[in-house]
């Protein structure tokens, strides 16, 4: 488990964005939560609520943990729990079910719309700049994640790329509107620059690296961070923020929370069926509305 250890790290690092302290307090924490749980005989990748009670029982009974501290040992377990899921070493993830610190709800630093028109003008000029223009046009018109980006399939678009079905954690999928913008960069990429690179004629996969294969997540983080670094951004510069910005502008130019959360795949929809009740026409017009490039 030595390697999913170093994983999840890499994950909070590259794609969260997180500060090099931050990560080091959270491999102690990842290294306590191993620890622990082999004293009381529980098994990390299969942690329910009331074994996280023990857990937290046990650092606060036994070893005087701070309540400071146990907190964000609890956060550590929860985003370790979703990094599981999402890489398909746990089934479900139950730890979700423990009440949240008020940490876990501080509010994520966002970029600007000057910001993201800014990210999005800078990408590098190139024989790939088609392909990384329109991913990172996607990122911020889905507000989706640098994994489901990179998941993306010709099958996804649909409605003449209008909409684009996303393969979400857990197997969760969701519909979401693609704005005018974002259309024509994918559509552009399409037709000008994907058959040069569909060298094996038999890929699926919406974004292909110059070799013919599906790009993986850490080529959209490092396409999103050469963009950064030209547009003169200053902040530290991860795929997330994109996710993050595209539901702040959302709610702060007036859609409702519950429109956002469904777009973004945080509502409580475990299943392909449950999406048939979403009313993708009340989506595509909130997001029309709404989004800086809808």
């Amino acid at each position: 488990m030595q390697d999913m250890r170093r994983a999840f790290l890499t994950y909070c690092r590259l794609e969260l964005g997180l500060a090099g302290n931050t990560i080091a307090a959270y491999r102690r924490d990842i290294d306590k939560a191993y620890r622990v749980a082999e004293l009381l005989s529980l098994d990390v990748n299969e942690l329910h609520a009331d074994d996280v009670a023990k857990m937290l029982s046990h650092l606060r009974n036994k070893e005087d943990h701070a309540p400071a501290s146990m907190a964000r040992f609890l956060v550590v377990l929860r985003m370790y729990a979703k990094f599981l899921v999402l890489e398909r070493v746990a089934k479900t993830d139950h730890v979700q079910m423990v009440q949240s610190p008020r940490l876990w709800q501080e509010l994520p630093e966002v970029l600007s719309v000057e910001e993201v028109s800014a990210l999005l003008d800078s990408v590098p000029p190139g024989p790939l700049h088609l392909r990384d223009k329109a991913i990172i046009e996607v990122l911020y018109a889905c507000g989706a994640r640098a994994s489901e980006v990179a998941g993306i399939g010709l099958a996804d678009l649909r409605e003449g790329g209008s909409l684009i079905r996303l393969h979400g954690k857990g197997n969760k999928e969701r519909l979401v509107p693609l704005g005018r913008d974002a259309q024509d960069h994918v559509r552009k990429y399409v037709e000008d620059l994907r058959p040069q690179l569909n060298k094996k004629n038999n890929v699926d996969a919406l974004f292909l690296s110059n070799r013919g294969n599906p790009v993986n997540r850490q080529t959209v983080w490092k396409i999103v961070r050469q963009a950064g670094a030209l547009a003169g951004i200053k902040k530290p510069l991860f795929t997330h923020l994109l996710r993050h910005s595209f539901a702040t502008h959302l709610l702060a130019g007036g859609a409702d929370l519950r429109s956002v959360q469904e777009l973004l795949g945080h509502a409580n929809m475990t299943t392909t069926q449950r999406y048939t009740h979403v009313d993708v026409t009340h989506l595509r017009n909130i997001h029309k509305k709404f989004h800086p490039r809808g």
